[in-house]
């Protein structure tokens, strides 16, 4: 498959993905975020904000039996990455070019998963490239878009996964019960200083699991 000026094409596991040389790295979890997950075979997959694909492909590898893989992403650049990347290793993925927040896609999904950009509009240090600003800082959505449009788009028995900051997990679980899902487990994830970076947050509609609650003075 022809590259694009200015793309390299990095190992994913067993396959491969297209990206922009020197850009924005991809998921480095991608895999653990795949095996926290127990779809069944013929299962429907969601993500909402794929990037170029790097979650997508890792599912595809740990579980082959989902029926598709279907991917939202904003970014026209990512969203084309991604379509080449499920052609050039075989996904049973397509990609929708939308907005989370005008989401035009039915609850017909058993599993979705999402890694929303989590710090606010000039937080830190917001790169001056729009394409980073826009996967690390929630420019066109924050995570109260990503959930309400996961609990959209999940079946009755459905189970969406979330990956976040673990230093705004507050922010997440709140975000999650105000669309109606009930977290069910979070596992943290460590970075290369044995530190809590990421959290992976399953939730589902209804049943037993954590309690939130706020309390403000």
């Amino acid at each position: 498959m022809a590259l694009h000026r200015g793309e390299a094409v990095d190992a994913l596991g067993d396959g491969w993905l297209i990206r922009d040389r020197g850009g924005f790295d991809p998921c480095p979890w991608a895999f653990d975020v795949a095996r926290a997950v127990h779809p069944r075979a013929g299962d429907r997959a969601l993500d909402l904000g794929c990037g170029t694909g790097v979650l997508m492909g890792a599912l595809h590898q740990v579980h082959g039996g989902l029926r598709s893989l279907v991917g939202v992403e904003l970014d026209a650049t990512a969203a084309d990455q991604a379509r080449r990347n499920a052609l050039l290793n075989g996904w049973p993925a397509g990609v929708v070019r939308a907005d989370v927040r005008a989401l035009p896609l039915p609850p017909a999904f058993d599993l979705v998963l999402t890694n929303p950009p989590f710090y606010p509009p000039g937080w830190g240090r917001q790169s001056a490239d729009d394409r980073v600003a826009r996967a690390t800082h929630a420019l066109h959505g924050d995570i109260g878009d990503f959930t309400r449009a996961a609990a959209a788009a999940l079946k009755p028995h459905g189970e969406a996964l979330f990956v976040y900051d673990a230093g705004h997990l507050a922010a997440l679980l709140l975000a999650v019960d105000a669309a109606h899902l009930t977290a069910r487990e979070a596992v943290l994830l460590d970075d290369d200083r044995g530190l809590p970076a990421r959290v992976l947050l399953r939730a589902r509609r209804g049943g037993a699991g954590l309690t939130v609650t706020r309390r403000t003075r």
